[in-house]
């Protein structure tokens, strides 16, 4: 499966931000990009962070160190959710048994 990444051009439409509200979120390492022939390029996490670090900020009044707080919190729930799931899969396959 390839991975998909996008434009800054393309994070500003999709979250509603402008450039310089991205470019802040990585100077402050909240998100990072890559660099791929010649260009930058945003991994959809990131974007998905972008998105929810302008509603902490900008509507919910959270400040940069509140949000990314909030955004590794978020990720740790995520993958608990994910741990919680695979052991649930695995407990009805052996149940099956």
């Amino acid at each position: 499966m390839r991975r998909k990444f996008l434009r800054i051009t393309e994070v500003v439409k999709i979250c509603g931000v402008d450039e310089e509200f991205v470019i802040r979120l990585e100077k402050e390492k909240v998100i990072y990009s890559i660099i791929r022939r010649s260009r930058k390029l945003y991994p959809l996490d990131q974007v998905d962070r972008v998105r929810v670090a302008r509603l902490l900020i900008e509507e919910m009044g959270v400040n940069l160190e509140g949000a990314e707080v909030a955004l590794h919190m978020r990720e740790q729930m995520i993958a608990m959710q994910r741990q919680f799931n695979e052991l649930l899969r695995l407990l009805g396959q052996e149940l099956k048994r």
